[in-house]
This record gives C-alpha cells, sequence and structure tokens, in this order.
C-alpha cells in the first residue's frame, strides 16, 4: 500500500479501501493552469487531490466563466460526483490553481464502492454537503453582494485556501472569476490599497491586515 495514501487518508478510508485505492488509483502531478475536465467531456476518472487546489469554473455559450468553488487537499468535485453517477457530460471546468498532485479513480469504482465501503459512502456525502453550501455561498454573493463586498470575499478565500497572504494572480483573471471587468476589478483594487487593505504588484497582491 502506497505509504503517502495511508498518511493521507488513513482518518477517512478504512484499510481494505485504502489498499483497493492504492491497486488502482493513479497518481497525477500537474502543473498550475492545466485543464483537468472541460466543459462538454465526459468525465473517465474521479480526482482526489492529494496537495495543491483547483477551481471548478461555469462557463456560458458565450465563453463567459464564473468561480463555483475550490477544491482543496484531500477532497473531490461534487459536481463531477454527479456527472459519473447520472453518466452525463461534465457542465463545469477544472483548472489547477497551482502545481497539484492527485489520484484519479476509475468512474466505474463510483457505485461499487457506495454500497462496498461506508467510508466511501461518508465522503461523497460529505462532499456534496460542502459543495452545496459553496454554491449557496456563490449564489448569495452574487445576488446580494456588489462587486466590492464580493472581490474582498474572493482575495480571502483564496488567501485562506493557498495558506499565504501574497498572491500571485492578475486582474483580468480575477475579472473572469467573478464574471465582471478587468476595468472594474483593476479600479476596486486600487481603491482597496488605497485604504490600506491590500499592497498591489505586477500580477501580485499582498493582502495586509488580515
Amino acid at each position: 500500500m502506497n505509504d503517502l495514501l495511508i498518511e493521507k487518508f488513513r482518518n477517512i478510508f478504512e484499510k481494505d479501501l485504502l489498499e483497493e485505492l492504492g491497486a488502482i488509483g493513479k497518481i497525477v502531478h500537474l502543473d498550475a493552469g492545466e485543464t483537468i475536465i472541460d466543459t462538454g467531456q465526459y468525465i473517465k476518472f474521479i480526482p482526489i487531490l492529494l496537495s495543491g487546489n483547483i477551481k471548478i469554473i461555469r462557463q456560458d455559450d458565450d465563453g463567459g466563466e464564473i468561480l463555483l468553488y475550490y477544491v482543496g487537499s484531500n477532497e473531490t468535485c461534487a459536481m463531477s460526483l454527479t456527472c459519473c453517477m447520472a453518466h452525463q457530460k461534465s457542465r463545469i471546468k477544472a483548472v489547477t490553481e497551482e502545481a497539484t498532485s492527485m489520484i484519479t479513480i476509475p468512474v466505474a469504482k463510483m457505485e461499487e464502492w457506495m454500497i462496498k465501503y461506508p467510508s466511501w459512502k461518508n465522503f461523497v456525502m460529505q462532499t456534496y454537503s460542502a459543495r452545496f453550501d459553496e454554491l449557496l455561498k456563490t449564489i448569495d454573493s452574487i445576488a446580494f453582494h456588489k462587486v466590492d463586498e464580493r472581490l474582498e470575499k474572493y482575495l480571502k478565500d483564496k488567501a485562506a485556501l493557498n495558506g499565504n497572504t501574497t498572491l500571485i494572480v492578475s486582474h483580468q483573471q480575477i475579472a473572469e472569476e467573478l464574471n465582471s471587468s478587468r476595468e472594474v476589478i483593476s479600479r476596486l483594487l486600487k481603491q482597496l490599497e488605497h485604504n490600506g487593505g491590500i499592497k498591489l504588484g505586477r500580477n501580485k497582491i499582498e493582502l495586509l491586515n488580515n
């Protein structure tokens, strides 16, 4: 059995599942900015992150994008699980936010493990619950919060996810993920800097007093 898997998942999965995970799972290493799952594709594997994080994006018919949520270490994507169970094409795009390692599981194991392993069923249910909460927060943010409030939340969430108050991100990327314009985001970031909340650099933002 892979020592890394034991270290990462021994408090999540039972021994028999860990052994099967080690036998059939494939460990994959990806650079930042790589697309793991694209909109319209059939999902061929279930990704479980070992390190790093990925962002889950929803695209419209015109190519517009909005960030739904992030997936971090020891987590998987609820949307991927849903598409696997329904045998549907992906309705989201998953992109690595930074260098990321994950173990991929064949989709055929999804339903088999739901019956066979209580810990896998619990993992899937907890994933659905956590991502549902994230989606509700995203909907609330879009429906009830102004762009400046959404921007501040975005920066804080991103810093918490990365464990670093210095973010390597462009104004254009933020605009795309918040479904806004670069000009609006740049103006709001300069306002935040003027108020002492952040320090701006070239494709870099440092959060202050957080």
